[in-house]
């Protein structure tokens, strides 16, 4: 591999990982999107479930170019997906994601406490307890010998994390009783992530759109999307087949591809 790029780590296989998935651990990397990235686009050792993970990212982002804050402590990972067929069917990975993500909280260790209040916002984001404790960012990319495949990153708040100046509320599953590490946590992810892979290649979309609906915000709720065009209010009324987030408002029904979501009261 290109030592310019990538000098602490080696794939290896995990004991309790997916069979056939192996994981790369740095201590820091500029963003592990980027790393895996310039994988599949430059060195061409593309594989479904190579996964890289880093204990630090100088350069993380999130949707639209945000940054992400990456102190040590969490997860920040990126596992590597062979991509449908169908390009349009990309996006539906974050909802699969999302739910593989969930089932793995599920499954943490908690002191005494009840299972805690798992949530999803549109389209990609995990809301534990009220706040958001991981945002995930799939990626489209070709690799050198023209297959296609999805950078599937995410990151999983573990710890507390100060994000000046949030938009919404910002959350930790230690808070939430839950006491795992970044290496448990991934082990977890990465299993109900090929387990739930699975069911979408098997059952499809509207499988998965079922069960995204069930830990998603209840269908009449007041909601505000930030679209490029301008912020729109309504009622939340689910997702269609494709992912499109469905927004009742006056003017009848709209789908939004994309845009920032808060609902009334401020969980966003």
């Amino acid at each position: 591999m290109t030592q310019a790029y990538f000098t602490s780590a080696q794939p290896q296989s995990e004991p309790h990982m997916p069979p056939g998935w192996r994981v790369m651990k740095f201590d820091s990397l500029d963003g592990t999107n980027a790393a895996l990235r310039r994988i599949v686009e430059i060195e061409g050792d593309a594989v479904e479930g190579l996964t890289l993970m880093a204990k630090t990212q100088t350069a993380g982002r999130g949707r639209m170019q945000r940054t992400w804050e990456s102190p040590e402590g969490n997860v920040y990972a990126s596992v590597l997906v062979k991509a449908p067929s169908a390009e349009a069917s990309s996006p539906q990975i974050g909802f699969v994601a999302a739910i593989a993500i969930a089932d793995a909280v599920l499954e943490m260790p908690r002191h005494n406490a009840p299972p805690p209040d798992v949530t999803y916002k549109w389209p990609n984001d995990l809301l534990v307890g009220g706040g958001k404790v991981c945002g995930i960012l799939p990626e489209l990319v070709s690799g050198v010998d023209g297959d296609r495949w999805i950078v599937v990153g995410f990151g999983v708040n573990l710890i507390e994390v100060k994000v000046e100046d949030a938009a919404y509320p910002v959350g930790a599953l230690s808070a939430q009783n839950i006491d795992t590490t970044p290496e448990h946590a991934m082990t977890l992810i990465c299993r109900a992530l090929s387990d739930r892979l699975t069911e979408w290649r098997d059952k499809g979309f509207q499988h998965i759109r079922q069960v995204w609906l069930e830990r998603a915000p209840t269908l009449g709720s007041q909601v505000s999307v930030g679209t490029p065009s301008g912020t729109e209010s309504g009622t939340f009324a689910g997702i269609d087949e494709d992912g499109a987030l469905l927004l009742d408002g006056p003017q009848g029904r709209r789908r939004i591809l994309a845009g920032d979501v808060l609902f009334a009261g401020g969980a966003s």
